[in-house]
């Protein structure tokens, strides 16, 4: 059986139709229309799957799995077969267990979720919505999640990024930092230096095979450490591909950080080109801040 919906073509009709075949429980695909688009796969109104063409596929995220066996990447550069077989021999080869296999299942299908039926801050139209009733062809090695317990996670991750101000498509580029140092996770460094020019969360993690939440949410962490910015529309017309590189910022680890994980980094901005609209409080004209006045008043009334 094949059902079209035409009405109200938007990211909470989408929920609203998952929300309407979980009860009912049926089996099938409901395919997404638009950008991005994709699709949920259903069995007894529970989800067997989900992807989406913002969001990195299963063979993707196992070959960002990090640290990553040889054996691994062997497997899977020498087979171009479908996510279920690729999943299972990885599985029997021992390169991830069934537990971590349910866990990076479970991720990616809240990603689609993320952009296929929870409104983001970005454009992403609806162009048509299609279910399909087949029967499932994941095999039981793939969970079935419960469509509630999916929704709350993807809301909980939507409302997680909405506090950095940054959707999975906004670009970011380096900045030059504007104190004499920063504190970052692993995490951050690791996704700092994959920034090349003007990147994007969804960019990056389709690039690497990373969680779009995760990679989003870390992109925020990092505007507001202030390492990098989002780049505006004007700026992207502005800037040159020379003028990208050079604003940057080096770093050089100092010690532990104040927890597990995180180190204390010592940055120097790099000498170039900075994007338009970003000053540096070192500019050379630029009058003493109120701060600075108020300590040299402080160090002229000591001497006195």
């Amino acid at each position: 059986m094949v059902a079209a919906v035409h009405e109200e073509l938007t990211r909470p009709r989408v929920l609203a139709v998952v929300d309407d075949l979980g009860a009912q429980g049926a089996s099938g695909v409901l395919e997404v229309k638009g950008d991005p688009s994709g699709a949920i796969y259903l069995d007894g109104g529970r989800i067997a799957f989900a992807g989406a063409s913002w969001v990195p596929g299963l063979i993707p995220r196992l070959s960002g799995i990090r640290p990553s066996p040889a054996g691994l990447h062997q497997l899977l550069a020498a087979r171009e077969a479908e996510d279920a077989a690729v999943a299972a021999l990885a599985v029997q080869h021992g390169y991830l267990t069934a537990a971590g296999l349910h866990q990076l299942i479970r991720s990616i299908v809240v990603d689609a979720f993320l952009v296929l039926v929870v409104p983001l801050p970005v454009n992403s139209p609806v162009a048509a919505i299609r279910f399909t009733s087949t029967r499932t062809y994941w095999t039981e090695m793939f969970p079935r999640l419960d469509i509630d317990s999916v929704r709350r996670e993807a809301v909980g991750r939507a409302e997680g990024i909405a506090q950095y101000g940054l959707a999975p498509t906004t670009a970011v580029a380096l900045r030059e930092l504007r104190r004499p140092s920063t504190v970052l996770t692993r995490e951050q460094w690791a996704v700092a230096s994959q920034i090349i020019g003007n990147s994007s969360a969804r960019d990056l993690a389709l690039r690497h095979g990373t969680a779009l939440a995760d990679m989003t949410e870390c992109l925020g962490s990092l505007t507001r450490a202030g390492v990098c910015s989002p780049v505006r529309v004007r700026e992207r017309r502005q800037l040159t591909p020379s003028a990208h590189g050079a604003a940057t910022a080096t770093a050089t680890a100092t010690g532990p950080g104040p927890g597990p994980g995180s180190e204390r980094l010592a940055a120097r901005p790099v000498a170039g080109a900075r994007p338009a609209g970003m000053g540096h409080h070192g500019d050379p004209g630029q009058p003493p801040t109120e701060d600075i006045l108020r300590q040299v008043l402080a160090g002229l009334r000591k001497l006195s």
